[in-house]
């Protein structure tokens, strides 16, 4: 077994951005999606997740905001 280096993550200078609108309206679709499916069902579990990581993103921030990565920027 041979040892390999491994390289620190670095993200492109052409990362995705997610505007805080994007994620607004995704937060509401899957909300929509979550109406449809059983309460006790996994898929339900994965999209309240989803839902939940999405609202984390937009929580608390009058002003519009991109989010990159773990990161938001105010626009």
């Amino acid at each position: 077994m041979t040892a390999t280096a491994t390289r620190p993550h670095t993200s492109s200078p052409s990362a995705p951005a997610i505007d805080a609108g994007e994620a607004i309206w995704a937060v509401r679709e899957l909300s929509r999606l979550i109406g449809q499916t059983p309460a006790d069902s996994a898929v339900a579990l994965v999209l309240r997740h989803a839902r939940r990581e999405l609202a984390s993103l937009t929580s608390g921030h009058d002003a519009p905001a991109t989010v990159v990565g773990p990161f938001r920027i105010a626009a």
